[in-house]
């Protein structure tokens, strides 16, 4: 399975930040709908890797289906995670993955087209610490 995830890559190159409404503090209340998924959508799903009937590991991250998939589901490569855990972003999967823990198996996400920003990184991790709420 992992060998599917190299076969990934981004549309662009490179990595901005697709947060519109720029980089989260902690004691900023962190939106799914309008923050943490437009960072799914551009980097995630856009490329064909996480969206639709054949998303990787069944983790489709497009728009109406990315918080089901991902919110108190166990991984695929590593089930003793739950790609995220809410709350708990030190023993959530998915952001284990796009920081490129020691934890995690295989490679660091998005696979190509560089890592997210650090901005995208912390706003995903500020909504998982927040209780990784729909809203």
């Amino acid at each position: 399975m992992a060998l599917a995830f190299a076969a990934c890559s981004k549309s662009s190159t490179g990595s901005t930040s697709s947060n519109p409404t720029g980089p989260t503090t902690s004691d900023t209340t962190v939106s799914f709908a309008s923050q943490v998924q437009p960072i799914f959508t551009s980097s995630c799903a856009r490329s064909g890797c996480h969206a639709g009937s054949g998303a990787q590991q069944g983790m489709d991250l497009a728009a109406g289906s990315a918080y089901g998939a991902i919110v108190n589901v166990a991984s695929r490569e590593k089930p003793q995670f739950m790609r995220i855990a809410p709350s708990k972003s030190d023993s959530s999967y998915l952001y284990l993955k796009i920081t490129g823990s020691s934890l995690i198996s295989g490679a660091r996400m998005p696979y190509n087209g560089g890592a997210l920003s650090q901005s995208d990184i912390q706003t995903i991790q500020h909504w998982i610490d927040q209780g990784a709420k729909n809203n």
